[in-house]
């Protein structure tokens, strides 16, 4: 069994930059109890010309710089959003074309925030197989679109970003070592846009105003997260038959920095043993994760034989953890 690791990591997100004051002239906020209850202050918003896919393009494009590959060197897209470009085709069939990524498979997944620590492993395994040799793995979100601007628990939290990864072949004992996913599904309604679906269709008798939109139990994610968080990241390294004590650098999905504190804190690990960047992009969903490692890179924050865990939670409910060996 070949070792699969990362050889180029990219990220993007758009220029146009909100803050907590500018959400206070359109609904009843502050600054103060944003950055109290969040650790947010900016995120970035994309313009309404904008698509995921083209988020994930920029993302990708900066992956293959950093990987010194070209576009049809890569095998396979697998991209992680919950705001995809449309209900269907896949929003990764647009980006393979947008990319030009001329013989080269591509599909979707959907774990919401915990989406691209799915698609890691996902990629991870089929790296090595007959026909991927390279496979490009992308987190992206335009979760501005979906948001109620009116609803001030929700609206103030998001952002729009993109981050990739491109997997390859490296050498034995580096790259990743172990992945642990779980889900349970009981929760579902805890994260969702109730409309929009089979179930709820926007023409139904059943659609009510409003149902479009995402919607969240503060207090349900609250409980969930700063338990999930801590378990990923432990049960992860115990399949790679590592301790706490190996890690050198966590990079949780960026959800808020009272949830990473509490969980570093079970973890028994101070935050100088993690990276956040939520104050300057807030939630950026499927795509937190890739965005926060790529500047914990440039920042020299992670160097060769580090231990890196990446760990994400969100609507699903689903949550995981991979561990990687720099």
């Amino acid at each position: 069994m070949v070792s699969v690791g990362i050889i180029g990591l990219g990220a993007y997100v758009p220029p146009n930059e909100m803050s907590n004051h500018d959400w206070m002239k359109l609904v009843d906020t502050s600054d103060e109890w944003i950055t109290t209850k969040t650790g947010m202050k900016k995120r970035r918003i994309a313009s309404p010309e904008t698509c995921t896919s083209d988020l994930a393009v920029e993302a990708c494009k900066n992956a293959l710089i950093d990987a010194g590959l070209k576009a049809e060197d890569i095998d396979l897209i697998i991209l992680a959003t919950s705001s995809p470009d449309v209900p269907l085709s896949s929003t990764a069939g647009i980006i393979q074309h947008k990319l030009g990524c001329t013989d080269c498979a591509a599909f979707d997944i959907n774990a919401v925030c915990a989406g691209w620590v799915h698609a890691l492993d996902i990629g991870s395994r089929y790296v090595g197989t007959n026909g991927y040799d390279n496979v490009l793995v992308v987190g992206s979100e335009i979760y501005s679109r979906i948001l109620n601007w009116k609803d001030r628990a929700t609206c103030v939290l998001f952002g729009d970003g993109a981050g990739a990864a491109v997997l390859s072949e490296v050498g034995e004992g580096k790259g990743i070592i172990s992945s642990w996913l779980m889900s349970d599904g009981s929760g579902s309604s805890v994260i969702e846009i109730p409309a929009g679906g089979v179930r709820t269709p926007f023409n139904s008798e059943d659609f009510v105003e409003g149902s479009q939109y995402f919607h969240m139990d503060g207090r349900a994610v609250w409980n969930f997260a700063i338990e999930a968080f801590p378990q990923a990241v432990k049960e992860s390294l115990q399949k790679a038959d590592k301790s706490i004590e190996d890690v050198d650098l966590v990079i949780p999905h960026q959800a808020n920095i009272n949830i990473i504190k509490t969980g570093m804190e079970k973890l028994g690990l101070g935050m100088e043993k993690t990276y956040t960047n939520l104050h300057k992009y807030g939630n950026t969903a499927g795509a937190s994760v890739p965005i926060a490692m790529k500047e914990a890179m440039e920042k020299g924050l992670i160097k060769d034989g580090d231990l890196v865990v990446t760990a994400a939670f969100g609507g699903g409910l689903a949550w995981g953890a991979n561990v990687i060996q720099f």
